[in-house]
Order: structure tokens, then sequence, then C-alpha cells
């Protein structure tokens, strides 16, 4: 039984005070079981208010906790105790040493308000086109005071236009131009598009970092940005995932092969070091990738050496 529940039966007569004093006691233990939750956690604390809950992380970022999803990313951190901890820490080293740095597939905020704590000094765009989602975007990066980050309310494709998206409350960090989940209730709105090159020109930007994860449509988002990654040769991070690019009719190595030509090389973080990888077989584990120009880069790869 919930607590407000019992109250409302004590305060209609229905059970006495010693019985609703007794019964709420085994609930409110709930919160010594979050105060073990935290324990080796990069969650720092937990505060509840009458109109929110928000996490506040070890690296100083708060989040807000939405009541509908499931995979909410401080609920990822209460479960898992980290996101993505090995990935942040090599990124800390890349853009402590960037100016711009594009958050693309923005989510509700994590990276992009992450970047800002980092370094306060960079210049941090962020797109997410899901308004749903943007909304818990510009909450996080107004909660963090990151007066570095700009926020763009739209897609990032090789084209220009309007695309119709699939999104879910209760999963926004699958949101997709594929119901990549196969959802028989996915949710649709029509979206924004424009492409990374036009952005870039439009605001004069040199970029020194670029992460991509926008479940599956990653290939787009590069084939629109081909003249920004050949001028300003940015580090690259971004996820691909064999079974979300499948969605979009494409093979992981079809990134790889488009990059290359550009001087990139596609590398994974394993075993304490990063590791070349020339193409994604079927036995590849990893998701997440860095992608380094031959030139540019070698001095990054060395400090991981």
């Amino acid at each position: 039984m919930k607590m407000i529940e019992l109250r409302d039966e004590y305060l209609s007569g229905t059970i006495d005070k010693h019985s609703f004093i007794n019964k709420m006691h085994k609930e409110h233990q709930v919160l010594f079981e979050y105060q073990k939750l935290l324990d080796n956690s990069e969650v720092e604390s937990i505060s509840i208010s009458s109109d929110s809950v928000i996490c506040s992380m070890k690296n100083g970022v708060k989040l807000f906790v939405d009541p509908y999803d499931r995979r909410f990313i401080p609920i990822e951190i209460l479960n898992f105790k980290s996101f993505d901890p090995i990935e942040l820490t090599l990124i800390r080293k890349i853009v402590n040493q960037s100016r711009t740095v594009l958050d693309v597939g923005a989510n509700i905020g994590w990276y992009s308000a992450s970047f800002s704590k980092m370094n306060p000094r960079v210049a941090v765009h962020a797109f997410e086109p899901i308004p749903y989602t943007f909304d818990y975007l510009q909450r996080h990066i107004s909660l963090n005071q990151c007066d570095n980050v700009k926020l763009n309310n739209f897609a990032l494709s090789d084209s220009e236009g309007v695309a119709e998206f699939y999104w879910g409350q209760d999963e926004t960090g699958s949101s997709s131009m594929k119901n990549i989940q196969e959802r028989p209730h996915a949710q649709k709105v029509k979206c924004k598009l424009e492409t990374l090159d036009s952005y870039c020109n439009l605001h004069n930007l040199d970029v020194d970092f670029i992460k991509c994860d926008v479940e599956g449509a990653e290939l787009s988002v590069f084939k629109g940005a081909l003249s920004t990654l050949k001028n300003s040769k940015p580090v690259i991070f971004t996820e691909m995932l064999r079974k979300w690019s499948a969605k979009f009719g494409y093979h992981p190595n079809d990134i790889i092969e488009l990059l290359n030509p550009l001087g990139y090389q596609a590398y994974a973080f394993e075993s304490g070091e990063f590791q070349l990888f020339e193409s994604i077989t079927e036995t590849t584990e990893a998701t997440n990738f860095f992608f380094f120009d031959k030139t540019k880069h070698n001095n990054i790869l060395n400090e991981f050496k």
C-alpha cells in the first residue's frame, strides 16, 4: 500500500493512529534502501521537494528524475552505479583541450552538462529534436547553470526538411526516425532537420569534438557533416550498433568506409587502451567508438598508450 493511501486511511478514520505509525515506519525504510544504493555510485545525493526529485552526481551535474521513463539517465545511474564511466574519463581529456564541441542526440543533457562542467570555457552546441525530451534538456541546462551550452530543438541529418520521429515517454533515450524497438504504441512527432555542415557554416564553427548518438541514424549525420569533418577534423565519439543501423538499411562499416578517405580510423577503448577497428564483425562487442584522424590526433592516442 502506498504512503498517500495509508495517510488517507488514517485521516478518514479507517485505521487508528498506532497502526498508521507502524505501517508508515515500514514504508519509510525505503529511504535507507536508497542510502545503501548510493554506496559506490556516481550519485552523490537525492533531494526530494514538493515539485521534483533531483539526483546530484559526483561530477557536479544535477538531473531531475522523470516519473515515467524507466531508463532516464539518473535512474540508469542508480541502477548500474554509473553511465559510460570509461568513455567520460577519456572524453574529459579531449574536452579539456577543446573550444567547440557538438552533442548530437543530446537527449536530456547528461553529456552536454558534463561537457560544460569539464571545461567551462568550451562552447557546447546541443541538438535534440523530440519536444518532450528537449524540455528536460532545457531544464537541466538551466538547473546546472550551463551558460556555455547552446540548445537546438532539431535533428541533424544528411538533408534539411522535416521528418517523423518515433518516441515513447517510458524510454525517451530510444527515440529515432525509425521505430527501432518495434513498439506498437510508439508515439510519432514531426521534427525539423538540418545538416551539421549548414549549422557550422551559419555559426562559423571550427569544431574540436563531436559526440553523436542518434539511435541508428549516425550515418546520415556524418553524410551531412563531410565538409566540417574534412576542414576541422574533430575527434568523433559515436555509437555504432548493428541492430539499430540495420533498421536504416546500412552497416556500421559504412560509417568507417565513409570516414576513412578523410583520414579517420575507428577505435574502441578495450583492455585499458585504444584498439583499432578496421571493420566491425558479428563478433564485435564494442558499441561506442572514437574516430581519430591519422595525423592530427596522434598526440591524443599517445596519451593513452
